[in-house]
C-alpha cells in the first residue's frame, strides 16, 4: 500500500511540473498577444465523409501557422520551455546554432491575419478532393489569464460527388484512339467511387503510361484534359451565389448523393509529334563517358553486339554483359519501361557510379511513317575495390562486455564480368564481470566467409530458360566460423552454398538454394561432456554432424509501392530439407559418413504496417518447426538450426536463449555462478512461435531533422517447443491444448534515434508480463499460472534489477 501511494505522489509532482513549465510557457509576451496554442478541424458534415483521419491531417497541414512543437503530453512544448529559459539570449542572437537547428522554437504568437489565408487553403484542397461546395470558418477562442489562443476551423465539406459516367471526346488518332480504349479496363475513374483531383491525376498518369509503352516517346500528361459536368436532369446547375445556395442544395440531396460525369480529351496540342510513334534504330553505349567528345575520339576502343556499339577508354567491362543488361532494342518500338528497367539494372550491377540515358532523334532513317530514335547510354566508372574495418563495443544480457573487429574486402567486377566477389573477416570476444569484480572470458569467435556473385544463372540453367528481366544473380559462397564457449567447447563450423536469385515482380523475390552444406565439428570440456552425458537433449543437439540440403524462399513486399498513408506488408516464407540425398547415397554405399542430420524445416515471417502521419503500427507473426526425421526421427535439430528467443530482436523482455522451451523449469537452482548451468545459455527448441506489436510514434527533432527521436511502446508473445518428448526437459514439447499456458509475454517502451536517415540507434526496455512456469522469476504460487501483473512494483529496486531487460541494437526489431 505504501508503494503505490509513493506512486501517486510521484505522478502528481510529474503532473504539477508539466502544467506548470506549460503555464509559463506565455511569460514573455506582451500586452495583446498570444500565444497560439493549438489548430484543430472538426467536421460539420459528414455524412458523406470517408478516411476522416487523413483528411484531417491534410487539413491541418494547410494551415498557415502552426503552435509550438509538443512532446508526448499535449501542451507540453520542450523547445519552447528551453527557448524561454535563455530568452533574451536568443533574442538578442538570431543566428544561434540552436535556433539554426531548430532544437529551440520561438514562441509562435497568434496572427489573425493568416486565418483566412488558412480557410483559403484549406477549400481549394477540399475542391480538388471533390467536394465542390465546401465552406470553412473558425473560431478563436483566446484565454487572457494565460496570454493563449486555440483555433477551431469548423469544416462543412458538403456532399463529395460520385462518379457517373466516364466519357472520351474524339481522338483524331485512330491508334492512340484504339489503345487508349483498349486498357480503359484498368481505370481509376470507376463508375460510383468519390471523385478527386488525385484520381484524376492518377488517371491521367495511366493514360500517359499506356502510350508511352506502345512508342509515343514525346506524349506528356499535358495532351489530356479532363472537363467535369455536373449538369444532371435531377441536379440543376446552382447559381454563382454559392454561399447561399448550396447549403439548401446538399440538405434537399442528402437521400440521393448527387454524381458528375467525366470527359477526357487528348489531343497532340502543344507538342506536333505527340501522336507520333517512335522506334529506336540504333544504340550507342559509353561505359566510362568523360564528354561529348567521346562520340568522335578515334583512339578509343570500339565493340559491336547487333546493333549496339560500346566505346572504350579502358575495356574494363566486357560488353556483353552490359548488353545483357540494356532492355531497349534496336527495331523494336520506344517503351518507357525498357528505358527504366535499363537504367535500374545497370546501377545494381554495382560497376557504375552514375548511369545516364538519354533518346536522340535519327535524321538518318525514314521508314514506317515513324519517327525513328538512338540510345545513348553514358555511364561513369566506380571504384573496383572497397575495403571497410568495423570495431564495435557493446554489453548485453547475457555477458557484461563484448568487443569486436570485422574486415571486408569487396571487388566489383571481378574477369570483367561485373561478378561481386566478397571475403569478410570477423572475430570477438564476450566476459562477464563477476560478484568479486573480476572479468572472466566467456566467449571467442572467429570467422572467414567469402562469396562470388555473377549476375546472371550459371550452369544447368541456359540463357534460354530464363528472362534478365528477372534480374538473376547466382552466388557461391564458402565460409569457416568457428565458436568458443570457454571451459565448454570449441565448435568449428564449415559451410558452402549455391544459391539462385531473382524477381518474379517488382514485389515478388526468390532464393533458391539447390545446394547447401554445414560441416560442424565440436570438441567438449570434460565438464561439459559429464552434462551431456546427463542430458539427451543437449547430446542429440551438440553433436559432430554434416547437413547437406536445400532450401527454397519467396519474399513478398510492397513497401515500395506504399503512399503515405497506404498500409503495407512483408512476407518471408521458406522451406528447407536435410539429409535426403546423403541418406539415399547412404544406402548405395553404406558407411559414406558415419553422422548426419535429416530434417525438414518450414519458416514464416508475416508483417503488416499500418501508417498515419506520426506514427506507424507494426504487427508481426513469425516462427517456424523443424520436424527430424529418418536417422534423426526420435532426435532434435542440429544447434545450429534450431530456434530461440529473446535479446534484442525476439521476446525483449527475456535475455537472449533464457526463455523456454515449452513450460519447462530449470528444477536444479543453479545460479549464474554455476559454470555448468546458469551461465551456459542453452535454451533452445526445435518449434518457434512469436507475436509482436508496436505503437511507433514521433517525439521530436533535432538540428533540421538531422537527428530523430521516435518512441515506441511494444508487446511481445511467444516461446519455444520440442518436437519430441524429452526426459531431460519437462513440459517442453509442443501440444495445442497447452499454448495458452506454454506462452510468455512482455511488454515495454523504447527509444529510436535516427541518424541522418543512415542508420536507427535503439534502446528498449521490456519487462515479462506472463511467464511459463520460471519459477526464477515468480513466485511459486504463481508458478504455471501465467500473468504476474499483480507482482509488478514500480518503487521496489531489487524487482527492477530481477525483472528489467535493457536491449541496445541497431535498426528495428521488424
Amino acid at each position: 500500500m505504501l508503494h503505490k501511494i509513493r506512486i501517486y505522489i510521484l505522478l502528481a509532482l510529474g503532473w504539477f511540473t508539466l502544467a506548470h513549465s506549460a503555464c509559463n510557457s506565455a511569460r514573455h509576451l506582451k500586452e495583446g498577444q498570444y500565444l497560439l496554442k493549438s489548430n484543430s478541424v472538426e467536421f460539420t458534415s459528414n455524412k458523406y465523409l470517408t478516411a476522416k483521419s487523413e483528411l484531417t491531417d491534410k487539413l491541418l497541414g494547410a494551415i498557415v501557422q502552426k503552435p509550438n512543437s509538443s512532446f508526448i503530453v499535449d501542451g507540453f512544448k520542450p523547445k519552447l520551455f528551453l527557448y524561454n529559459m535563455r530568452y533574451n539570449k536568443y533574442q538578442n542572437d538570431s543566428n544561434n546554432f540552436q535556433l539554426e537547428s531548430r532544437s529551440v522554437e520561438a514562441p509562435v504568437i497568434y496572427d489573425s491575419t493568416t486565418i483566412v489565408q488558412s480557410e483559403s487553403y484549406m477549400e481549394s484542397y477540399l475542391f480538388h478532393q471533390g467536394y465542390f461546395y465546401a465552406k470553412v470558418k473558425d473560431t478563436t477562442v483566446f484565454n487572457q489569464k494565460r496570454k493563449k489562443a486555440s483555433v477551431t476551423y469548423e469544416v462543412n465539406t458538403g456532399i463529395n460527388y460520385l462518379i457517373s459516367r466516364v466519357y472520351f471526346e474524339e481522338i483524331k488518332d485512330s491508334a492512340v484512339k484504339s489503345f487508349v480504349r483498349e486498357a480503359f479496363g484498368e481505370t481509376f475513374l470507376r463508375s460510383g467511387k468519390a471523385y478527386s483531383a488525385d484520381l484524376v491525376e492518377k488517371e491521367r498518369s495511366r493514360i500517359t503510361s499506356v502510350l508511352k509503352e506502345k512508342g509515343y516517346y514525346y506524349f506528356s500528361n499535358n495532351n489530356i484534359s479532363f472537363v467535369l459536368d455536373t449538369t444532371k436532369k435531377e441536379y440543376k446547375r446552382i447559381e454563382e451565389n454559392v454561399l447561399t445556395s448550396a447549403t439548401d442544395f446538399i440538405s434537399k440531396k442528402e437521400e440521393t448523393r448527387p454524381t458528375l460525369d467525366i470527359y477526357i480529351n487528348i489531343t497532340s496540342e502543344g507538342e506536333d509529334k505527340a501522336f507520333r510513334r517512335c522506334a529506336v534504330n540504333k544504340i550507342y553505349v559509353f561505359p566510362d563517358f568523360e564528354d561529348k567528345r567521346d562520340a568522335t575520339d578515334s583512339t578509343m576502343i570500339v565493340k559491336k553486339i547487333q546493333k549496339t556499339t560500346f566505346r572504350y577508354h579502358d575495356y574494363y567491362i566486357r560488353s556483353k554483359v552490359i548488353h545483357n543488361h540494356i532492355f531497349v532494342s534496336s527495331d523494336k518500338y520506344y517503351a518507357q519501361s525498357d528505358y527504366d528497367k535499363t537504367i535500374t539494372e545497370l546501377n545494381q550491377l554495382g560497376v557504375f557510379s552514375t548511369v545516364r540515358a538519354i533518346y536522340i532523334e535519327d535524321s538518318t532513317r525514314d521508314e514506317g511513317g515513324l519517327q525513328w530514335l538512338n540510345f545513348v547510354v553514358m555511364m561513369s566508372r566506380a571504384k573496383k575495390y572497397d575495403y571497410s574495418a568495423n570495431l564495435e563495443g557493446s554489453t548485453g544480457t547475457t555477458y557484461t562486455l563484448g568487443s569486436g573487429i570485422t574486415l571486408s574486402f569487396r571487388n566489383n567486377n571481378v574477369a570483367r564480368g561485373a561478378n561481386l566477389f566478397t571475403t569478410t573477416v570477423n572475430g570477438g570476444v564476450e566476459s562477464q564481470v563477476d560478484s568479486a569484480g573480476q572479468f572472466h572470458l566467456l566467449t571467442r569467435t572467429a570467422s572467414i566467409n567469402t562469396s562470388l556473385e555473377f549476375p546472371k544463372f550459371l550452369f544447368p540453367i541456359g540463357k534460354e530458360r530464363y528472362s534478365i528481366r528477372n534480374t538473376p544473380r547466382t552466388e557461391v559462397a564458402l565460409g569457416a566460423n568457428l565458436l568458443e564457449r570457454v571451459t565448454f567447447f570449441d565448435l568449428v563450423n564449415l559451410t558452402s552454398r549455391f544459391t539462385y536469385k531473382w524477381r518474379e515482380t517488382s514485389t515478388k523475390n526468390w532464393e533458391v538454394s539447390p545446394f547447401f552444406v554445414n560441416d560442424i565439428s565440436i570438441k567438449t570440456s570434460d565438464q561439459f561432456q559429464a552434462r551431456l552425458d546427463t542430458n539427451e537433449f543437449l547430446r542429440n543437439s551438440y553433436r559432430e554432424t554434416f547437413i547437406e540440403g536445400e532450401n527454397i524462399t519467396w519474399i513478398y513486399s510492397n513497401a515500395a509501392q506504399a503512399k503515405f498513408y497506404d498500409d503495407y506488408s512483408y512476407i518471408r516464407l521458406g522451406i528447407e530439407e536435410a539429409g535426403g540425398l546423403v541418406g539415399g547415397l547412404n544406402k548405395v554405399s553404406p558407411n559414406l559418413t558415419a553422422s548426419y542430420s535429416q530434417y525438414v524445416r518450414l519458416d514464416y515471417d508475416l508483417r503488416h504496417y499500418i501508417k498515419q502521419k506520426h506514427s506507424t503500427t507494426a504487427l508481426r507473426l513469425s516462427g517456424g518447426i523443424g520436424v527430424p526425421y529418418g536417422i534423426s526421427k526420435t532426435s532434435t535439430l542440429p544447434y545450429l538450426k534450431q530456434y530461440f528467443v529473446g535479446g534484442p530482436f525476439s521476446m525483449r523482455g527475456w535475455k537472449i536463449r533464457t526463455l523456454g522451451p515449452g513450460s519447462y523449469v530449470d528444477t536444479t537452482g543453479a545460479t549464474s555462478s554455476d559454470n555448468t548451468s546458469a551461465a551456459f545459455i542453452d535454451r533452445t527448441g526445435d518449434i518457434k512461435i512469436e507475436m509482436s506489436g508496436e505503437y511507433r510514434f514521433n517525439i521530436f527533432k533535432l538540428f533540421s531533422g538531422l537527428l530523430q527521436f521516435n518512441g515506441a511502446a511494444f508487446a511481445d508473445a511467444g516461446n519455444i517447443w520440442l518436437a519430441n518428448k524429452s526426459s531431460s526437459y519437462f513440459d517442453a514439447e509442443f501440444h495445442f491444448k497447452n499454448l495458452y499456458r506454454d506462452f510468455a509475454v512482455d511488454g515495454g517502451l523504447g527509444i529510436r534515434i535516427d541518424i541522418s536517415s543512415l542508420f536507427v540507434l535503439r534502446v528498449d526496455a521490456a519487462i515479462p508480463l506472463k511467464v511459463p512456469g520460471d519459477n526464477s522469476i515468480v513466485s511459486e504460487s504463481y508458478l504455471k499460472q501465467g500473468w504476474i501483473v499483480q507482482d509488478i512494483d514500480l518503487l521496489y529496486n531489487k524487482w527492477w534489477q530481477k525483472n528489467l531487460v535493457w536491449n541496445i541494437a541497431i535498426g528495428y526489431p521488424f
